[in-house]
């Protein structure tokens, strides 16, 4: 088997990979290296917002999700994560709107 790690897909498992590690960084790192392959890559998006909520860092997050929700409207995996992120800072009505 060949793996072309030229591919998003590729970035994405990695990242995968980092992320079940709790390697927050580098999780990041190929989901971002994976967005230079395909910015449309509406997964890579999602999982990086996933990424920098457990980072803490909720204005990524949200910047993450809403452009995973940008690219693919109907990815209820970004709008879920957009409501998660804004319960997390106790904005519940805001949470409300994207769950």
């Amino acid at each position: 088997v060949r793996v072309d790690k030229y591919r998003p897909e590729t970035c994405c498992i990695i990242g995968n990979y980092y992320s079940l590690k709790q390697q927050r960084q580098k999780a990041v790192l190929y989901f971002q290296r994976a967005l230079k392959l395909d910015r449309s890559y509406t997964s890579a998006w999602t999982l990086m917002g996933h990424e920098y909520v457990e980072l803490k860092q909720t204005e990524s997050a949200m910047e993450a999700y809403r452009r995973a929700v940008t690219v693919s409207p109907k990815d209820y995996r970004a709008w879920y994560g957009l409501g998660q992120t804004y319960e997390f800072l106790n904005m519940h009505l805001y949470a409300l709107t994207y769950y």
